[in-house]
């Protein structure tokens, strides 16, 4: 179970939190992490975020919102390796992890399935698909322009469902390691817990986790100027702080790399350069 109770470092008490793992961010990935581990027989996971609801999952839209998978309708063949090598053409993914996200797809899918988002279907019950940008396959579903938010909205009253524990307000904002260079692991994480911040005084608390999952989108606030929102902050900077490898940054954010009026260019994106 997970277990609260106070340590002393140089001199100043904090609240410390002792669970197996614990995942920053309430986005659909962060979300999907906790239901997934929960039905997997974990318990003592809890889930950490600035804002409940507050991420880009629950609040981004366009004209139609892409949902990505392995095909699952009409005539035209397909398999995870396939998918995989498709994924992998596109220059931004390891050929594993290609294979894995393959892999996993249609499980994954079905599971929003169940837990309620209205991906179209027909009469039949095959969940029909479309072709999108260099993609030789009908991968591509929609619910609609806010696909992402109907997806946090089922996923979080899964989690409510399982009573997994919420942090709410607790801003992560440093993984805690031990050890040096390759016996370098992570052992926890700090968080501002922003309800009892007064000014310029913040209020800590620890987290002393087996596991830590960064669930929380976007590397907005590794580049000089973003093409997200502001508000969307992201947390793979305390990831290289701590020591983390970054690769394939060149893909990792997209949308109009534009200071000025930015237009909704259906199918179009254009990369954002690290700074």
């Amino acid at each position: 179970m997970i277990k609260t109770g106070k340590v002393a470092v140089s001199g100043f008490t904090f609240p410390v939190v002792s669970l197996n793992t614990l995942i920053v961010g309430s986005g659909a990935a962060a979300l999907n992490a906790a239901v997934t581990l929960s039905d997997l027989g974990q318990r003592n996971i809890a889930i950490a975020t600035e804002d409940f609801g507050g991420g880009t999952s629950n609040n981004s839209g366009s004209d139609k919102q892409t949902y990505y998978k392995l095909t699952l309708a009409g005539n035209e063949p397909d398999s995870p390796y396939d998918m995989a090598r498709d994924l992998f053409a596109g220059g931004g993914m390891h050929g594993d992890i290609a294979l894995c996200e393959a892999l996993g797809s249609a499980r994954a899918f079905f599971r929003l399935i169940d837990l309620g988002v209205p991906f179209p279907h027909d009469r039949y019950g095959a969940y029909v698909g479309y072709k999108t940008d260099h993609d030789p396959k009908q991968r591509a579903t929609s619910a609609g322009p806010l696909t992402s938010h109907l997806m946090f909205e089922a996923l979080a009253r899964e989690a409510r469902r399982k009573r997994i524990r919420i942090f709410d307000r607790h801003q992560v904002i440093a993984l805690l390691t031990s050890g040096s260079e390759n016996e370098k692991k992570v052992v926890g994480a700090v968080a501002i817990d922003k309800d009892k911040a007064r000014g310029a005084r913040p209020e800590f608390m620890i987290f002393n986790a087996v596991n830590v999952v960064l669930g929380s989108g976007g590397p907005a606030g590794i580049y000089k100027t973003s093409v997200y929102p502001a508000t969307q902050t992201g947390s793979h900077g305390m990831a290289f702080a701590a020591g983390a490898a970054g690769q394939n940054l060149g893909e990792s954010q997209f949308g109009l790399a534009s200071l000025k009026f930015r237009w909704n260019l259906s199918g179009t994106f254009q990369q954002a350069i690290p700074r």
